[in-house]
């Protein structure tokens, strides 16, 4: 291996240890370098050949678990035809977030604490909400093409009612979520335009 492919071998052996710190349904346990180098398992000048604190290293967890949800829901509504956009979108977020659960623990949880990623979270709203107005651009656009304030509403009621379910508020099934959600999408006509 090269140089080069060593570093990124051990960034990501580091970020995997994030991932579990960071997801833990009980909102994680305190994210110190030790901890994260005795996870990965490597020494601590590791650490900081790739982040230059624990701060650092938390956005980036968080950036690795966006960029998780957001490519697995991306793919499969670049191929869905426009009336089932809904049903694809939310089936594949749901669906990730089911297989891996420290992605919807750090994305959504109300048990995460770390300030680092309560931040990040809203910065990433845009992303969710970037991919929801393309899918309905035709529908809910605005003359100066930023996205409407209805995908800032829906977006963000999405995201409470999976962190609800990620948390066991509301106890239902994956696929029972998936109808429930997308039920509500049907009502508000998301993904229904006629002639799309």
């Amino acid at each position: 291996m090269t140089t080069d492919s060593r570093v990124a071998r051990r960034r990501r052996q580091l970020l995997e240890v994030g991932l579990d710190i960071l997801g833990d349904p009980q909102g994680g346990g305190e994210l110190t370098v030790r901890a994260i180098c005795a996870g990965a398992p490597l020494a601590q000048r590791y650490f900081y050949e790739s982040f230059t604190d624990k701060d650092e290293f938390a956005a980036a967890v968080y950036d690795c678990a966006l960029a998780r949800v957001v490519q697995a829901v991306e793919r499969p509504l670049a191929k869905a035809r426009y009336s089932d956009g809904s049903r694809v979108g939310i089936s594949a977020l749901v669906r990730v977030l089911a297989a891996d659960r420290r992605l919807g623990q750090i994305l959504f949880s109300p048990h995460q604490t770390n300030p680092v990623v309560i931040a990040k979270r809203f910065e990433s709203t845009a992303a969710f909400v970037s991919l929801f107005t393309a899918q309905v651009s035709g529908q809910f656009g605005t003359k100066d093409g930023r996205p409407p304030l209805a995908a800032h509403f829906i977006v963000g009621g999405v995201a409470q009612a999976i962190g609800a379910w990620l948390n066991a508020d509301v106890r239902i099934a994956k696929a029972a979520l998936i109808d429930e959600l997308v039920g509500f999408l049907d009502r508000h006509g998301v993904g229904h335009t006629p002639g799309r």
